[in-house]
């Protein structure tokens, strides 16, 4: 099937490549060739080349034709009739190439081209509802899904597919993984043994880790996780971040349980659905003006900014006084518009 695909495209380029030609050739030697019949009408090449493309593509100005019988005869058998259904030939072909990128694009058959995406390992309910935060939160970085439906599943102007295996490496590099901001891989869905699920997980990240060994790039993947206890199985795995599946809504409910209305703080941070004016998470460069978290806490908090965390470190307060470190990745909470000022 694959062979009589690839066979199928090469003919649509040679196909493709002789009509352009074809096409090019004809308007140069009939331009000479009418040059040659009327020379006093068609001053030179461009002028004759002129006369032929608003004739093919029934434009007519009238500026310039033909005024010998010899001129004419030749433009009523040649030019007027071959010329004009050339070019259609030439529009049917160029829509036919429009209509095939369609097809195979959403077909998921295209090389990703692009820079600083995010790349999601199955589609899935929760990796459809991250694919539209991404796109809510940042408004000019790509989407790429990697997954084996016969067509799309989903249509943005900044969301590409990629048909495949993640397991396959031609399909990692179809998507570019090395150039990705993060990998995101999603739990499978539709299978109950959650070892299983965990299982097929481990097997795609350790084919990003074997095709992370062959770049120069540090890939940055984040996994989710069904069962707590297979985490342990991962760590012989380039993981950078894990995801409880299940663990996290336990522990949110269990929070809400115990100080009323915590859920709503969570949700708030997750969730841009109040657009500029909800508050956020985010990370600030480091200023070199910044000596201790301090000065950072204070120069950010009369921006509008609440400096919380230091990476996975909150202890902010209790370092008040030390330097901050090369490399720290401060994260602050506040709306779109202040975080833009900064």
């Amino acid at each position: 099937m694959l062979f009589f695909r690839k066979l199928f495209l090469t003919a649509s380029r040679y196909r493709y490549r002789t009509v352009i030609v074809f096409t090019l050739l004809f308007i140069i030697i009939n331009a000479e060739i009418i040059r040659f019949i009327e020379p006093d009408t068609f001053e030179n090449s461009l002028h004759a080349i002129w006369w032929i493309l608003t004739t093919m593509t029934t434009v007519g100005y009238g500026d310039v034709y033909p005024t010998t019988e010899a001129g004419r005869t030749w433009a009523m058998i040649i030019v007027y009739t071959l010329g004009i259904g050339l070019f259609g030939t030439v529009i049917g072909v160029i829509v036919d190439g429009i209509s095939q990128y369609k097809k195979r694009k959403e077909e998921g058959m295209l090389f990703y081209k692009g820079e600083n995406h995010f790349v999601i390992l199955g589609w899935t309910a929760k990796s459809k509802s991250t694919i539209r935060e991404l796109l809510l939160g940042d408004d000019k970085a790509d989407i790429v899904l990697i997954d084996e439906f016969e067509k799309t599943p989903y249509e943005h102007e900044r969301f590409h597919y990629i048909q495949g295996s993640p397991t396959d490496v031609e399909t990692l590099r179809k998507a570019k993984i090395e150039y990705s901001q993060a990998v995101l891989l999603f739990a499978a869905e539709g299978i109950e043994n959650p070892d299983l699920v965990d299982g097929k997980t481990l097997l795609v990240a350790s084919s990003i880790e074997r095709y992370d060994d062959r770049t120069e790039k540090n890939i940055y993947t984040i996994a989710e996780i069904v069962n707590e206890k297979h985490v342990d199985n991962f760590k012989h795995v380039k993981i950078d971040e894990f995801i409880l599946s299940n663990g996290s809504v336990s522990n949110l409910i269990a929070k809400s349980a115990q100080m009323k209305g915590a859920s709503h703080l969570f949700t708030q941070l997750l969730s841009r659905q109040d657009g500029d004016a909800g508050s956020d998470l985010w990370e600030v460069s480091i200023k070199s003006e910044w000596k201790t978290y301090g000065a950072a806490y204070e120069h950010l908090k009369g921006k509008g900014a609440q400096l919380i965390a230091d990476r996975n470190d909150l202890n902010i307060l209790r370092k008040w006084e030390e330097p901050i470190p090369n490399d720290a990745r401060l994260f602050v909470i506040c709306d779109k518009h202040t975080y833009q000022n900064l």
